[in-house]
């Protein structure tokens, strides 16, 4: 994904602001260290870069959407710690470098994991001249909406479990569409709420299914065709453990047929924002064309 190079500063950016706020000296250093090692420098920040390019639509400045989008980036850090424990999907290697419970141990990377969700509520409620109180309340609910019961974390659960039950491509989409979808929804939102537009809403809730199938359907074709040192990460994962994906369904093929439709369908989606919506496109097409 070598455009997103354009967003260096963006990722930069972010990179230094947590840097700044783990300076807080009433922190252990036993959990700033390895948030350092998990965070800094690691990941394409995709979330937030979604989230500030659907926010520019809506006139809305990265200064002033910053402490949503490194919440964001808290919530799905959290996530990947928690996700490569042995008790979930047992992994060795996040982004190219030893997973942090590797790194570290699993009590550290659970607590890590949990000081990552209380700082980004905490970024959701900082004062903000361009968000008023109520707007505040409304991110807040919608990002624990989004990564709780309903959304991420259900999602997850519903992988561990899913070969305990009689899978479906329904059932697999459903259990990808909150696993790795809620997080994308709760990015394609952020914009229209603080805007107070109903109908925008509802143009990116349905944006947000599309982006967060090319996602994941994209991670599943990496998994089967990528290498360790290409994606960053052990490859051939589903296949060892039985996990379903969309590509059992499918096929690599049918797989790739669904991916060309989701980019359609946005094309279609965003046709009256006009030119304004070409970043957001090109950032879908981007996600096609990823290795890692």
């Amino acid at each position: 994904m070598s455009a997103l190079k354009d967003y260096t500063e963006i990722v930069t950016d972010l990179d230094n602001y947590m840097i700044e706020l783990l300076g807080n000296s009433q922190y252990p250093k036993q959990l700033v260290d390895p948030i350092k090692y998990i965070f800094i420098g690691k990941g394409k920040r995709i979330r937030a870069i979604l989230l500030v390019e659907v926010c520019a639509l809506f006139e809305l400045r990265y200064k002033e959407i910053r402490n949503i989008a490194l919440a964001l980036e808290c919530i799905h850090t959290y996530s990947l710690i928690h996700d490569d424990l042995p008790a979930m999907d047992d992994d060795d290697y996040r982004r190219g470098q030893l997973t942090l419970h590797k790194k570290y141990d699993e009590a550290t990377a659970i607590l890590v994991g949990d000081a990552l969700i209380s700082l980004a509520f905490e970024l959701l409620t900082k004062p903000s001249e361009n968000i008023d109180h109520e707007c505040a309340l409304l991110l807040v609910n919608k990002l624990a909406k989004c990564s709780g019961m309903g959304g991420m974390v259900g999602g997850q659960i519903l992988d561990l479990k899913i070969n305990n039950s009689t899978p479906s491509i329904d059932l697999v989409n459903n259990m990808q569409q909150m696993k790795t979808g809620a997080l994308f929804h709760f990015a394609c939102l952020v914009g229209p709420i603080i805007s107070g537009n109903d109908a925008d809403q509802k143009i990116f809730e349905q944006f947000a299914v599309s982006f967060g199938s090319i996602f994941q359907i994209s991670d599943d074709l990496i998994d089967i065709q990528s290498t360790l040192s290409e994606a960053g990460k052990n490859v051939n994962k589903d296949k060892e453990k039985n996990k379903y994906t969309l590509i059992e369904f499918l096929g690599v093929d049918g797989a790739k047929a669904q991916i060309a439709q989701h980019l359609e369908d946005i094309r279609i989606l965003l046709r009256d924002y006009g030119i304004k919506s070409q970043n957001i496109i090109n950032l879908c097409q981007e996600l096609v064309d990823r290795r890692s």
